[in-house]
């Protein structure tokens, strides 16, 4: 029996290191000079393959942007979820959670960038991320975490959508205006959680 010509069939775990090898070279690029300096063949010449390549694992640009967002959101959740592990009690569990998503933003600005403030990325496109119930879910951990404290609680929406907007809010400040003294982010962020668990 002859073997056909070409490469072999990649396995999953294959196509998963070759995205994420492909992510991690327009996240660099992204570090370095913005979203609007990726491009599919620049990624090809820094990945080391031909253009159609990248495009075989993404149909455009905005596919990797979503890509590197979904890998940023999981790896928030993940350091979240590692302090939870060792946290008991409603109200600890939520205030370690809040810390930590603070603080996950604050350390790694070129993330927040990336998720909060990219450029060149359409209104449809970011529309389309966020609504997907798997990028919807490292957000809406705090919804549970709120009815965790305040079970029988009507307006739990209301205060996980006040708590995520106030704590992306301090995140922003850090971020984009260092100079202004603000207060300690720990204390901004307690503060804001006692005015929504109140």
């Amino acid at each position: 029996m002859a073997r056909s010509a070409g490469r072999p069939t990649r396995t999953k775990a294959e196509i998963q290191e070759f995205r994420s090898k492909i992510g991690k070279h327009a996240l660099e690029i992204y570090r370095a000079e913005g979203f609007g300096a990726v491009s599919m063949r620049r990624l090809a010449k820094e990945v080391g393959c031909a253009p159609m390549t990248i495009y075989a694992h993404f149909e455009r640009k905005t596919d990797i942007l979503r890509f590197l967002w979904a890998d940023v959101l999981r790896d928030m959740s993940h350091d979240i979820e590692k302090k939870l592990k060792s946290v008991v009690g409603a109200h600890e569990r939520l205030r370690t959670a809040a810390q930590t998503f603070v603080d996950y933003w604050i350390n790694h600005p070129d993330h927040f960038r990336l998720i909060f403030m990219s450029n060149d990325v359409t209104r449809a496109d970011v529309s389309t991320f966020i609504k997907d119930e798997g990028n919807l879910v490292h957000f809406l951990m705090f919804s549970a975490l709120i009815q965790e404290v305040i079970p029988d609680e009507l307006e739990a929406e209301v205060r996980t959508d006040t708590l995520l907007s106030g704590m992306i809010g301090i995140a922003l400040c850090a971020n984009t205006i260092p100079d202004y003294p603000w207060s300690d982010a720990t204390s901004m962020t307690e503060q804001l959680l006692s005015s929504i668990i109140a």
